[in-house]
């Protein structure tokens, strides 16, 4: 197990893009940071029948997010009084957690056997707790099928399913998306078509590349870090390109993965010159100077503040075979370490939390950070009615909806490999795009290179 846990603090690291940009933003109130110093059992009251019986008959469930941020905390505290409100047994205490402190506590919680009711996370997170055994998998499946499996964005509801048809991880709640945000008015200028498929992509970055300008066609990332894993990951999996083939094995070698290396080595001529990463791709989009960018949808709320750059700018994801959006899923899991008590309340502070009206309150904390994972949410004019969102219009719609074609790396007949995390915490895709983007290493060099390093790893992690 305790393998397990250290593979667990290298996997979340691989979401740092969308991290760092939500604790750019952070601001964390004094109350909030000595609350959370304290030791987390003793500071916070525990859950169990013990505490039940205390209480009178009331059931306190736990719940844990990584919502740090004072005014998000403020805004739970209201969601959680109006659940109470309509369920007076039932008490939720929420445990804010910084992101970074997460593993440690989660570890911690799993060694003393005091896991929380409820525990609010992205994929990574997820997994491990369902690699540790202790979701409730049959619960949550029984939640999405009460608000109606059909309504969720398959992508984002495929990357809970368990293997063996053994339920879900966790019950979807929200996520961010990444793919090409570009100028509309720029292309219709230039009687360009969307830069969807790899064809139109490269076009449009010749037709807008003018170095001597300070001008660049496109900007995806070439550094040996996570961003580039990310960008290059829509293209080699919009290419059928995986990591892992179907029985497992290392397959970054294939020549599907080899296509998608030629074509983002080319596309890599007109991004920006030297290493580039997720701030050069804000900053160069907002500045005007790349009409065309690889990026979180946490982009929308600094393009909200430039109306007219907004209402121009569309957002597609890359299509070859297929299409493939890269993003991140947060999710709700119930623990079945609980009592039968906490169990049913933990299950409808779930269920109320994916009520269409809550659920909106829930995704406007961070609106455009926080997608809908279902359409009936992305299309309710409640949720549309937020000054960000208005910004876009339809758009906003069309950006949520791409959870459906949400594809990872690492991914086998439906479920993750764990060496993936490891393979992300070292950056062995990173260096290998960097490597022939900036240090014109040859295609098949950088690819085996990389699939020897990844089958090591591969071997390590079944040790």
């Amino acid at each position: 197990m305790q393998q397990t846990r250290i593979k667990f603090f290298l996997m979340i690291s691989k979401n740092v893009f969308g991290e760092l940009e939500a604790a750019m933003k952070r601001t964390f109130s004094l109350s909030l940071v000595t609350c959370l110093s304290f030791s987390l059992f003793a500071g916070c009251a525990s859950s169990g029948a013990d505490s039940d019986e205390a209480n009178n008959g009331v059931v306190t469930i736990q719940y844990w997010h990584t919502q740090t941020e004072e005014e998000r905390v403020a805004q739970l505290k209201s969601i959680i009084k109006t659940f109470e409100t309509q369920n007076p047994n039932i008490r939720v205490e929420q445990v804010p957690v910084p992101e970074e402190d997460f593993p440690s506590r989660v570890s911690a919680a799993l060694g003393a056997d005091r896991l929380p009711a409820m525990i609010e996370g992205g994929i990574d997170q997820m997994l491990f707790l369902g690699s540790e055994l202790v979701t409730d998998n049959a619960l949550h499946e029984a939640v999405i099928d009460e608000i109606g499996k059909d309504t969720f964005y398959e992508g984002a509801l495929n990357t809970m399913k368990a293997g063996g048809n053994q339920g879900y991880y966790g019950v979807p709640i929200s996520g961010w998306v990444q793919g090409i945000w570009y100028n509309g008015k720029l292309f219709k200028e230039k009687g360009l078509e969307p830069p969807a498929t790899w064809d139109n992509i490269l076009k449009a970055a010749q037709a807008f590349h003018a170095p001597d300008r300070q001008q660049y066609g496109i900007v995806v990332g070439t550094s040996k870090d996570d961003f580039t894993e990310q960008t290059f990951s829509q293209f080699a999996l919009s290419n059928e390109a995986q990591v892992f083939d179907q029985q497992g094995k290392v397959n970054f070698n294939s020549p599907e993965m080899l296509q998608a290396l030629s074509y983002y080595k080319e596309l890599a001529k007109y991004t920006p010159p030297g290493s580039e990463s997720w701030r050069e791709a804000r900053e160069m989009y907002l500045s005007g100077r790349a009409p065309m960018v690889m990026y979180s949808s946490y982009l929308m709320g600094d393009l909200a503040e430039n109306q007219e750059l907004a209402e121009n700018t569309h957002f597609v994801v890359p299509e070859n075979k297929t299409k493939a959006t890269y993003g991140e899923i947060t999710s709700l899991a119930v623990m079945n370490t609980i009592s039968e008590q906490e169990r049913e309340a933990a299950k409808r502070f779930t269920l109320f939390l994916t009520q269409k009206d809550i659920n909106i309150k829930y995704l406007h904390m961070s609106p455009g950070g926080a997608n809908p994972t279902r359409a009936v949410i992305a299309e309710d004019p409640a949720y549309l009615e937020n000054e960000v969102l208005q910004a876009y219009g339809p758009e906003a719609i069309k950006i949520a909806s791409s959870l459906d074609n949400l594809k990872r790396f690492g991914f086998v007949n439906g479920s993750m490999k764990p060496a993936m995390g490891d393979i992300s915490a070292q950056f062995v895709i990173g260096e290998a795009v960097n490597s022939i983007t900036e240090r014109n290493v040859g295609l098949e060099t950088a690819a085996q290179n990389a699939q020897d390093k990844m089958s090591k790893i591969a071997r390590r992690s079944t040790e």
